[in-house]
C-alpha cells in the first residue's frame, strides 16, 4: 500500500507523498497559493489515502483504464474509461489499485464552499454531501473538464493569475452540477432550481458597472468575488446573471476583452508583441500568442504580417 495521508495535509499534498516521488505534471494555484487543480500521472501501484481535508474531482484523461476504487474496503468499480469522472469524498478513505499509470487532472473543492452554496441557495440546509463516484460517464463533467485541461495547457498549467477568475468560476459551476445530480440534496436542488426559473440576466445598470470595472482592470487580476460584490449577488448567481445577460461567462468575456485590447494594438500599434502581451492583461508573449491563435487561427505575428502586406 501507498503513503498514507493524514487530516492535517491537503488534497494535493497527500498525493504528492503517495506518488513515487513523481511531482504532477502542472499544479494550478489561485491567488492565495492554495493549490486548486493538479495533473497528475499516477504510477501503476496499490495507493492507500485517509481522510483529506477537501474533496477531490478527478478526470480521467489518459493511461490505464485497468483501475479499481475501494471506498471503506467496498470495491466502487474496476475499469476506468478516458473522459471519466470520479469524485472521491474529504472524509472518505479511499484505495485505489492500478495496473498501469493513470494520467489525470484532479480539482480540488474544499466542503465548505459545498456548504456555503447549500446555504444560499438551498432553504432550511446548511451542508450538504456529495456521493462518491467512480467513472462516471457524466457529458456535462467531461465536457468542462476537456475546457479545463485545454486552459491550463493552454496557459502553461502554473500561470495562476491567468487561471483566478476561471478557477473560481469552475469551482462554482462544478459545485452545483454535482450538488443538483449526485448529493444527498439532488432532489431539493432540483427542485429549487425549478422554483426558481430560468436566471434573470443582470440589470442594465448593474451590467454597466460591472463591465466598466472589467475594462478598467483588464490588466489586473480580477477575482469572481469582486465581480459578485458589485452586483450584490452571491458567486453562484452572479455568473447564472451575468451569463444570461452577455451569453458569456465572466471568465470568458474578460479574455474575449483582452484579445480585443490585443488586436487593436496589432492593428494600430508599434509596440512589440511581447509589450502588447503585457499591456493587455496576458502575463507573457507565449500567453497571448496561444491564445490569440487558438480563437483567430494565426499568431499575433502572422496577422500583424498581413495587415502591412494589405
Amino acid at each position: 500500500m501507498g503513503d498514507q495521508g493524514s487530516e492535517s495535509k491537503s488534497a494535493f499534498d497527500a498525493y504528492l507523498g503517495s506518488n513515487a516521488g513523481t511531482g504532477p505534471d502542472y499544479a494550478v494555484s489561485d491567488a492565495d497559493g492554495r493549490m486548486i487543480a493538479a495533473k497528475w500521472r499516477r504510477p501503476a501501484t496499490r495507493t492507500g489515502l485517509s481522510k483529506l481535508n477537501q474533496n477531490v474531482l478527478m478526470y480521467h484523461i489518459g493511461g490505464s483504464t485497468s483501475v479499481s476504487m475501494f471506498v471503506k474496503g467496498i470495491c466502487k468499480g474496476t475499469g476506468s474509461q478516458h473522459g471519466s469522472v470520479t469524485f472521491r469524498p474529504h472524509d472518505y478513505e479511499v484505495e485505489s489499485v492500478r495496473n498501469g499509470v493513470f494520467e489525470m487532472l484532479h480539482l480540488y473543492l474544499d466542503q465548505d464552499l459545498v456548504n456555503l452554496y447549500a446555504q444560499q441557495n438551498l432553504v432550511g440546509r446548511s451542508s450538504v454531501d456529495i456521493d462518491p463516484m467512480f467513472a462516471a460517464q457524466d457529458p456535462w463533467l467531461q465536457g468542462y473538464f476537456a475546457m479545463l485541461v485545454a486552459e491550463f495547457e493552454l496557459y502553461g498549467g502554473i500561470d495562476h493569475q491567468s487561471h483566478s477568475l476561471l478557477l473560481a468560476q469552475s469551482q462554482q459551476l462544478i459545485i452545483r452540477h454535482l450538488v443538483h445530480w449526485y448529493s444527498n440534496a439532488m432532489l431539493r436542488s432540483r427542485q429549487a432550481t425549478e422554483k426558481r426559473g430560468p436566471p434573470h440576466p443582470l440589470s442594465p445598470r448593474r451590467l454597466r458597472i460591472v463591465l466598466d470595472y472589467i475594462e478598467a482592470n483588464l490588466t489586473s487580476e480580477i477575482s469572481l468575488a469582486e465581480l459578485a460584490a458589485l452586483t450584490g449577488l452571491s458567486a453562484n448567481h452572479f455568473i447564472r446573471a451575468f451569463r444570461a445577460a452577455t451569453q458569456r461567462t465572466p471568465y470568458g468575456y474578460l479574455v474575449e476583452r483582452r484579445l480585443s485590447r490585443a488586436t487593436e494594438a496589432l492593428r494600430h500599434g508599434d509596440l512589440s508583441i511581447a509589450e502588447i502581451a503585457l499591456s493587455t492583461g496576458f502575463r507573457n508573449l507565449s500567453t497571448l500568442t496561444n491564445t490569440f491563435k487558438r480563437h483567430h487561427g494565426v499568431t499575433p505575428s502572422a496577422y500583424r504580417a498581413r495587415l502591412r502586406e494589405r
